[in-house]
């Protein structure tokens, strides 16, 4: 029976340039309780075909041609609908389960409350007893512990937690469609997996619809029954996952499949790189961590451990694991941006948390960052010349404003960017892509020995992944930099690492050349994030997950004792 209708469908912005087509000609339909993928690259249109099923394009969009129909409403015409009629769609018929979760729930709201508005909004006032009933329904629903997770607010729950209270919130008043956005984007593969299990049995629960809209083919191919292909706002491709998967017939679907790195696959890196320029040559070693750990109250973050990192040779040092795990704390403490409870951090032989301020300065300078969110990292004000030329002059590196241009030029080519297409603009006038480039672009115009990745491409396109990390790449021979890539995403760490450290609950359970530890993993927990890699392979055993996480704090029980 099929549950939505889209026929013909053409979506318009208009501008003060022209009018910009997004979407042309798209039809599709979706039965119910089937699962179907929107998938393309950032700009395909696959937000803006969803949610204009609910009129929730942005700006001055509108649906300038076709039909959109769900048959279970008395006036399936759902673009006909007056606002008042069309509120009443809107999370009670048509729910929209939005990609970052942080930015969607209300910061000075508990979780309990933030699911009654939407209960009260579509049935009105209901007893304090009815609506505590219908919260905890709906968090039990997707796994999470009502009495616990009901009274707190966002900020006190994890990534994977937030996103599972977006789809409480989505399906506590059983909708017929589910429109999840990315719903996974940015968390830890093993997160991503829990996350897309508890969606798929809650939508098989209330036998919904659901439309996943996704840029990783991988995860489409372990997610929904049928994928729709769109490319520059046409559907290119639409049909059954398997013919989709095995048999594509469109280019673009093709590139969309091998654009996913794969443990022990063809390398998306140069087959034969450039000349190893010099790295950091000294008695001293670059970076040392000296009986590191961090604690927070009762809370260890990082267990003691120690790790020596040259710089004679450049290198890229992966540290990976889950969200929790302790590489983003390994990360911050490298930075200085913590101190640890116990040990040093050496940069050069000399403790980064006893610098002088002409020290720190220096360090500074010569260490630097790429984070993970590329929209945070540049004030929305400046453009994004202002961005890069500010610390270049601060450092006092400048030798006047064409030495700073020619530098900024140089730098943005360095990591495959045009200079005359992004100097000139706002960082909201760029893609997740450019941002994420010129984030590096900037760490690269002071020269550093040493950058620090954190999560650099878990929040941008999976077909711009390679592009950027071969560009993290190619730094590391044409500049001598040396490079520590913190992930949870062990396929790419597998391609473009020198050396591997797999960290679990604070502790490193397993370290070595990627060959070793990715491509024959001895660790129950290197084995779970290997398994839970979403591949473009429908046939492939991903393991038992509760088995291998129990074997992994056997493995650890026993290294303890020891």
């Amino acid at each position: 029976m099929t549950l939505f209708d889209l026929r013909n469908v053409s979506i318009d912005f208009p501008t003060s340039k022209g009018v910009v087509h997004a979407v042309t000609d798209g039809s599709l339909s979706g039965g119910k309780g089937r699962r179907v993928g929107f998938i393309g690259e950032s700009g395909s249109g696959k937000t803006t075909t969803a949610l204009s099923a609910m009129r929730m394009l942005a700006g001055s969009g509108f649906v300038s041609e076709g039909e959109i129909h769900l048959t279970t409403l008395d006036n399936t015409h759902l673009l006909t609908l007056e606002a008042e009629g069309l509120r009443q769609v809107r999370l009670s018929k048509i729910a929209y389960i939005p990609q970052g979760a942080m930015n969607s729930l209300n910061p000075v709201m508990r979780i309990q409350n933030q699911i009654w508005d939407g209960i009260v909004a579509h049935e009105g006032a209901l007893s304090p007893d009815a609506l505590l009933q219908r919260s905890d329904d709906a968090l039990q629903s997707v796994g999470l512990d009502a009495t616990i997770v009901g009274p707190l607010y966002p900020h006190e729950l994890s990534g994977g937690m937030k996103q599972r209270v977006c789809i409480a919130i989505g399906v506590c008043l059983n909708p017929a469609l589910i429109i999840a956005d990315e719903p996974t984007s940015a968390l830890d593969v093993i997160t991503q997996r829990h996350v897309m299990q508890t969606l798929r049995d809650v939508q098989g629960s209330i036998g919904a619809g659901l439309i996943l809209i996704g840029h990783d083919m991988g995860l489409m191919a372990h997610s929904v029954d049928e994928i729709a292909v769109l490319k520059k706002g046409e559907l290119v491709e639409f049909g059954p996952v398997r013919q989709i998967i095995e048999n594509p017939r469109h280019p673009y679907t093709r590139e969309l499949i091998s654009s996913v790195p794969l443990v022990g696959g063809e390398s998306f890196l140069d087959p034969s790189p450039a000349t190893p320029a010099t790295g950091h040559a000294s008695e001293e070693p670059l970076l040392e961590l000296k009986g590191v750990s961090k604690v927070y109250g009762d809370v260890t973050a990082l267990h003691p451990m120690s790790f020596t990192l040259d710089g004679e040779v450049p290198k890229i040092i992966s540290i990976v694991g889950q969200s929790g795990s302790g590489k983003s704390t390994m990360g911050s403490l490298m930075l200085g941006f913590n101190a640890p409870t116990t040990g040093e951090v050496r940069f050069k032989g000399r403790d980064i948390n006893r610098h002088s301020a002409d020290e720190a300065l220096t360090f500074r300078k010569e260490v630097q960052a790429v984070f993970q969110d590329p929209y945070a990292c540049f004030n929305p004000f400046y453009r994004v010349n202002h961005a890069l030329k500010f610390p270049f002059e601060r450092f006092g590196l400048s030798e006047g404003p064409d030495h700073t241009h020619a530098a900024m030029e140089d730098a943005c080519r360095a990591v495959g960017l045009a200079p005359e297409t992004v100097l000139g603009r706002y960082p909201h006038q760029l893609s997740g892509g450019q941002r994420q480039r010129l984030i590096v672009a900037r760490a690269l115009m002071l020269s550093p020995k040493l950058l620090i990745a954190d999560e650099p491409v878990s929040m941008v396109d999976a077909s711009l992944r390679a592009t950027i990390l071969k560009n993290i790449h190619d730094l590391k021979d044409q500049h001598g930099i040396s490079i520590l890539y913190i992930t949870h995403d062990l396929a790419t760490a597998y391609h473009v690492s020198d050396y591997v450290m797999v960290l679990y609950k604070g502790h490193v359970v397993e370290a070595g050349p990627p060959k070793a530890v990715i491509g024959d993993p001895q660790h129950a927990y290197t084995r779970l994030l290997i398994d839970s890699i979403p591949w473009p392979d429908l046939d492939r055993d991903r393991g038992d997950e509760r088995a291998a996480r129990e074997e992994g704090e056997r493995e650890d029980k026993e290294n303890d004792m020891e």
